[in-house]
């Protein structure tokens, strides 16, 4: 469980760029990536102190990156996700890209607790800012009843979440006219005027989603839930937390017309459809999550290619 580290930063544009970047230039150069805690991060950065902490945070939040102990020293290397993004897409062009960070940082209970939650058990059609607080509290208080949880940091982790997907409207410095990449996605909107500060959820647009996604994420949960089990329930993919109905708000037309074009796009993984005894399965195709984003990749870059 954590609250409130992310030092009051979004994920500015750029940022998880700088992140990797200092890693990768680090590893090439035979030096420990301690770079989050040197003392001329911000320097070497481009950013205030404080938002070096909050990107050391962000970049293990999103899956980017581990941290881990070496030598004495607290350092960070980049995941599997992060290497495969950094090889084909660094500077977070792909919403394809966007929405595999998403996942992750919807998924990472222990690093963003609230986006977790956020996500995966509050996730309303409209909310404002004081239910969604009240309704914060009252989950952490009845799942982490042992530890208290200052209202103030519940508070700061709402703003945060906002700001990471909300295009941002009036600003008054060059640093707050930097947008987060991940309103690009469209998860958030504003309703009404401002003085209410209400927002709706959005539903997903499957025409602007990439199949592949999808199956990354079914068989990312199947590993990590189910053992690699390749049958799961319809009910499970939409409604089970950290799966991708709850995740990326999927309602069943939209999933169904994602797998429709799975299915028509990629024959050699299809997903199978069955229903035995009133319950709907679908039966997924024998596949590492590693696999179905080096296909994405690299079917990216031979369309990049193409142009």
């Amino acid at each position: 469980m954590a609250f409130a580290k992310h030092e009051t930063f979004y994920i500015r544009e750029g940022w998880l760029y700088k992140g990797m970047a200092a890693i990768r230039s680090a590893e090439e150069e035979g030096r420990l990536p301690t770079v989050f805690l040197d003392i001329d991060a911000a320097e070497r950065l481009g950013i205030g102190q404080n938002m070096v902490k909050s990107l050391r945070f962000w970049m293990q939040a999103t899956g980017l990156a581990e941290e881990k102990s070496e030598e004495r020293q607290r350092v960070q290397h980049l995941t599997p996700l992060g290497q495969l993004i950094w090889t084909y897409d660094r500077y977070l062009e792909d919403n394809a890209t966007l929405w595999l960070l998403h996942y992750h940082l919807a998924c990472s209970r222990d690093h963003a607790t609230t986006w977790y939650w956020f996500f995966n058990h509050f996730a309303p059609s409209f909310f404002d800012d004081g239910n969604c607080l009240e309704s914060l509290n009252n989950w952490v208080i009845n799942n982490y009843a042992d530890q208290e949880v200052a209202i103030g940091s519940l508070k700061r982790d709402i703003d945060c979440l906002l700001q990471t997907y909300l295009p941002s409207k009036v600003s008054r410095t060059p640093e707050e006219l930097t947008e987060s990449p991940f309103s690009r996605l469209g998860v958030l909107s504003r309703v009404g005027d401002n003085r209410g500060r209400q927002y709706r959820m959005e539903r997903l647009d499957s025409a602007r989603f990439h199949p592949l996604v999808l199956l990354y994420v079914l068989a990312d949960r199947q590993l990590k839930a189910r053992n690699g089990v390749t049958q799961v329930g319809l009910t499970d993919v939409l409604r089970e937390p950290l799966n991708a109905g709850r995740v990326f708000s999927l309602t069943t037309t939209t999933l169904s017309d994602l797998l429709a074009r799975l299915n028509k796009d990629y024959q050699d993984w299809r997903i199978q459809f069955v229903r035995t005894a009133g319950l709907d399965t679908l039966t997924l195709p024998i596949l590492q999550p590693s696999d179905i984003l080096a296909r994405y990749y690299t079917e990216r870059v031979s369309r990049r290619e193409d142009i």
